[in-house]
């Protein structure tokens, strides 16, 4: 097993119909790689509190965790339409979600996850999340 420090730069696009939002945060954040699993987690503060992520990788499949004041987890199979667990203060729904597709590589010091996905509420939002970590 090998745990690392990282720096993560999570760069996220979302188109709903005609509008776009883009945005780009930096975390001081931890990389696990346990072989055929791998993990990048990092804090992140919103309205309703800290909130703690967690992005694990195996075979194919790739899911986001956020534990706090929201609470999801968020299952990306490219190809396929999972249903997921999205908790708030306000209430609990399920959110289908379309892997339009994903990737996970490492290169020296330096891990990318791609995600494209369709969050397919009443009109689907199309979102594309670029991650960088660099590892300290």
């Amino acid at each position: 097993m090998i745990e690392k420090k990282c720096e993560i730069c999570v760069q996220s696009k979302q188109v709903m119909g005609k509008d776009t939002e883009v945005t780009e945060v930096e975390y001081p954040g931890r990389f696990v790689d346990r072989g055929e699993k791998k993990y990048l987690s990092y804090k992140r503060s919103t309205e309703d509190g800290e909130v703690d992520c967690l992005l694990s990788y195996s075979k194919g499949v790739m899911i986001m965790s956020q534990q706090g004041g929201v609470r999801s987890k968020m299952e990306f199979i490219p190809g396929k339409t999972t249903s997921n667990p999205y908790m708030t203060p306000l209430g609990n729904m399920s959110i289908p979600v379309y892997t339009r597709g994903m990737s996970f590589e490492t290169r020296d010091d330096v891990i990318n996850v791609m995600i494209d996905y369709d969050i397919a509420t009443g009109d689907a939002i199309q979102t594309l999340i670029n991650i960088t970590a660099r590892l300290l």
